[in-house]
């Protein structure tokens, strides 16, 4: 029987058992390939992903997305025991959702190459060989995503499996790709915005003034939902966890932000469950991945980017960066940025992090202070741009 929380969010297709939630499609559904799977303790990860497959499924039925069964692999192959390590291991439960979908997009990859393969045959020369493919057909971040996803799977099969091999995935080096440099600048980002809703992009608008006034990251603006949508005396911010890390998130929105994403609630027209996503594709539905590992958000951001600035490489994720540049340009304290962006960029990669908790009211104080670090750039911008004018 299901908990008064699940009836309360009105999740489809789930059954509590002993305080777990489990996904249990009907024969149709799993002809389709969504097969059964627990979700985890009867508490919001475990709501949040019954909802999304459940979004998934809605996709599948409607014929606006394509879902596979999913392929079976011979026993003791490295596809067997993924396929096992999903449906039976209290380790993948635990993990974050994006770390989930980080796995399937490398299964993409490591399953038509290596899935077959028995695990204890796998060789260095497989991997190497497997690498080569990746070298030339991937990016080199996606490249270290997917080697990053194999080795941690054979670590575990190690483990679980009490295989007396050592992983032949370590054998190949996978340096981590240098950071990325590039930033919006404010007066980009209205035109972003603006162009956005000349595609009829709305929920894209949104997202991006989102992200601009928040620093959330382009997993975070995706999957915020209506209960996280907080308002005080002083005005709307966001307040959830951090996808990625799980650590608190504060973010707050100005007046602008506030009115545009009030009147793109009222445009959907719908009574949203607290857990519902608030931006949503231009056909309605929600930016969740699909099962094949497409990625439309960030697909809609590269056609709003296309239309505005075309042959423009920057991301959506480079939104987050900007303005921490903006904030460093006005001598923000780097730990109040840490909090502001829930993450340890203010101490060692090599150390573990300070927790203080995030607030508001320092989420407010750091848009203030990037109002100051944006009119040093500008300013900064314009005397480089004369002196360039000056010489030629």
């Amino acid at each position: 029987m299901r908990s008064a929380k699940v009836a309360a969010i009105k999740l489809r297709y789930v059954r509590n058992k002993r305080g777990n939630l489990f996904w249990e499609p009907t024969p149709t559904m799993r002809a389709l390939g969504f097969l059964p799977k627990p979700l985890g303790p009867d508490a919001p990860p475990a709501w949040a992903e019954a909802q999304s497959l459940y979004e998934k499924w809605l996709r599948a039925r409607d014929g606006s997305e394509t879902f596979t069964v999913e392929e079976t692999y011979p026993p003791g192959s490295l596809g067997e025991y993924y396929r096992l390590f999903k449906a039976k291991s209290k380790a993948w439960r635990k993990k974050a959702l994006r770390t989930k979908e980080d796995y399937e997009r490398a299964w993409k990859h490591i399953g038509p190459h290596l899935g077959r393969k028995t695990i204890t045959k796998i060789s260095v020369t497989d991997i190497e060989d497997f690498e080569e493919v990746l070298d030339t057909t991937l990016s080199p971040s996606e490249r270290y995503r997917v080697m990053k996803c194999l080795r941690a799977l054979f670590a575990d099969a190690i483990v679980r499996l009490r295989l007396n091999i050592k992983s032949p995935a370590l054998a190949v080096a996978n340096p981590q790709p240098r950071g990325r440099s590039q930033i919006w600048l404010g007066s980009e980002i209205q035109k972003l915005v603006a162009g956005a809703y000349e595609l009829e992009m709305d929920g894209m608008a949104v997202a991006i003034m989102i992200a601009w006034d928040t620093l959330f990251s382009p997993v975070d603006v995706r999957t915020l939902t209506k209960q996280q949508l907080r308002r005080d005396a002083v005005g709307w911010y966001l307040h959830r966890s951090r996808t990625k890390t799980d650590r608190e998130a504060f973010g707050h929105l100005t007046d602008e932000t506030a009115a545009a994403l009030q009147a793109y609630l009222t445009e959907l027209g719908a009574d949203l469950l607290p857990t519902a996503a608030l931006i949503r594709r231009k056909s309605g539905k929600a930016y969740a991945l699909g099962v094949s590992g497409k990625n439309y958000f960030a697909q809609d951001f590269r056609a709003v980017r296309a239309h505005v600035f075309p042959g423009d490489q920057r991301q959506f994720m480079d939104i987050r960066r900007s303005g921490n540049v903006e904030a460093d340009a006005a001598g923000a304290d780097k730990s109040t940025m840490a909090e502001l962006l829930a993450n340890s960029m203010d101490s060692s990669a090599f150390l573990d992090a300070t927790y203080t908790p995030a607030t508001v009211s320092k989420a407010r104080q750091i848009a203030v202070t990037r109002k100051e670090g944006r009119e040093r750039l500008a300013a900064e911008i314009d005397r480089v741009s004369g002196r360039s004018n000056r010489r030629a």
